[in-house]
Parts: structure tokens; sequence; C-alpha cells
């Protein structure tokens, strides 16, 4: 297996703690590490130092899913150990930043989200998957690193999803003519990638993959958002209170 424990043995279990147990955050219990394969050099994620409270620094919340997408991305499962990595090499590569050195920490995440990637793989997660959550923590670099560039990039993949979805329309209601605008606009998005230079195919998957992910994303809203609602409702009435809530029997409380 490609990922190791401590001792140098196949990772068989991720050790977590939840702290605190009513948060969202998880501290490493014992080190992990991974071994690329056909390369000797193995990437360590350290235990974390226990803590009642930790900060982001000192802790992990697995895959950086927002709660609304775990029905398309969980924030655990095969993804959990490659995750878990790829926070620590992030927390290193921030060090860098904060250092006065944003290009060597730019430099450095480019190299730590493609070893996530491969990770991502090694744990057989499937391949869109992978690469839509490899260019999410891509664009995450910049947004860290270079915010102005992460702006930018922001931007154009907007800009991206509003010429695939119009290509689409178009497509459809030109398909018994001869006008390619529909076609150019398909493909204006691979055109602009190119802007991006060695990073290319993080546009090509951060557009045509988000363009893939955002009519379902849609479906996912309208039925999460009522939900949602209904629980703002009934918290609102219940006072918010923890101990103010209807008991599943008609047994009074005792004394």
């Amino acid at each position: 297996m490609p990922f190791i424990t401590e001792d140098g043995e196949p990772l068989a279990s991720i050790e977590l703690g939840q702290v605190p147990p009513d948060g969202y955050l998880l501290q490493l219990r014992r080190a992990i590490g991974y071994r690329e394969p056909g390369g000797d050099t193995v990437v360590w994620a350290p235990a974390h130092v226990p803590d009642s409270h930790p900060t982001r620094q000192n802790s992990t919340d697995l895959a950086s899913v927002p709660h609304f997408l775990w029905s398309f991305i969980a924030s655990y499962g095969r993804q959990s150990a490659p995750a878990i990595v790829h926070d620590h090499r992030s927390e290193v590569a921030a060090l860098i930043g904060d250092g006065g050195d944003p290009h060597a920490a730019l430099e450095q995440r480019r190299e730590d989200d493609r070893v996530f990637l491969v990770g991502l793989r090694e744990q057989r997660v499937p391949l869109l998957r992978a690469w839509l959550m490899w260019g999410w923590v891509s664009a995450e670099r910049y947004l860290r690193h270079a915010l102005p560039l992460g702006l930018v990039l922001l931007v154009q993949v907007l800009f991206s999803l509003v010429a695939i979805a119009t290509g689409i329309v178009l497509g459809i209601v030109l398909a018994i003519t001869t006008d390619p605008i529909w076609l150019l606009l398909l493909l204006a998005p691979l055109a602009a990638s190119f802007l991006w230079g060695r990073d290319w195919l993080m546009m090509v998957v951060l557009s045509y993959g988000s363009a893939v992910i955002a009519p379902l994303l849609i479906v996912q809203l309208l039925a999460l958002l009522p939900f949602r609602l209904l629980e703002f409702i009934v918290e609102l009435l219940s006072g918010g209170q923890p101990t103010q809530v209807f008991r599943p029997t008609i047994r009074p409380p005792g004394p």
C-alpha cells in the first residue's frame, strides 16, 4: 500500500479524535505517510499535538468539502488519507508564504497538489471525483498564495460556465443549421485555459468539470434549502435551548 504508518507498515487504520466533540475538526493521533509509486521519498503527516480546542494548523477537516456537496464528494472515505497528508503539506506551504516567499509557497503547493491527485487515484477514488478535487485544491493555492490571480481564476471559471451553458443551448437551438457559434463557445474555455501556462489542465478541469456538476448542484440545493429552512423554523419555535425538545414519549419527565 502507498500509505504507511510511522512504523513503516501498510496503513490499516487512521486514528483520529474529534475535538471538541461538538466541533468539526479532527486531530491525527498517529502519523501517516505516503510513498509515491516508483519513489523512495515518504511525505508525512505527523500526529497533532493533543488539544481540546485545536487551531486549524494543529488539526484536519479531512477533505475540505462544503457540507452541501457531501452527496457528491464526502469529506471522508477513500480520500481521507490523501486529504490528511495534503492538509499538513498545505500548512507547510503556508509557513513558507508567511516567511515572505509566496512564489516558493505556490511552487510547493503545486507539487503537493499533484501528489494529492496521485494519492486519490491510488486509493481508488473515481476519476471524475479525483480530478474535481484536485482542480479545486489547485485553485485554492492561488487564493491562498496569490490572491489577485486567484480572483482572476474564479472570474474566468464563471465566464467559462456561462460560455459552456450558452453554447449548449445554442447547439440545441441551432442544431439544424450550420452556424458554428455554439461550437466556438464550447471551445472558448479550452482556449482560455492556455493563458495559465503549465496550469492549463487545472483550468480545463475547473471549467468543464464545474459545468458538468453545476446542474446537479442546483438540483441538490433545491432539495437541501427547504430542509434547512425547516430546521431553522423548528429551532426557532423551540427557543433554541437544548432542553426544549419534543419528547418521543407521552410519559412525563421524572423529577
